[in-house]
């Protein structure tokens, strides 16, 4: 279990989260969005990565702007 400890944001995903979901963003950066959708097809560890980042935004943030960012990222890629 050991990708439940530890900094999620640590993760070449994660850390593009980290950016993606920033308060300081004026609005969605779609092309880092986009970036996000490759890495997490294009590596084993990359989804479960980026549920660990985005859940660590969403779950108990009161900045209403990182969780609208983070919905964001979520909705980014193939339905």
């Amino acid at each position: 279990m050991e990708f439940l400890t530890g900094n999620p944001f640590s993760t070449p995903v994660g850390q593009r989260i980290e950016h993606a979901t920033s308060p300081t963003l004026q609005s969605e950066d779609w092309g880092l969005n986009m970036e996000i959708c490759d890495i997490i097809n294009e590596t084993e560890d990359g989804a479960k990565d980026a549920v660990r980042a985005i859940k660590k935004r969403i779950v108990g943030n009161k900045n209403c702007r990182e969780v609208m960012l983070a919905l964001s990222v979520r909705r980014a890629g193939p339905r």
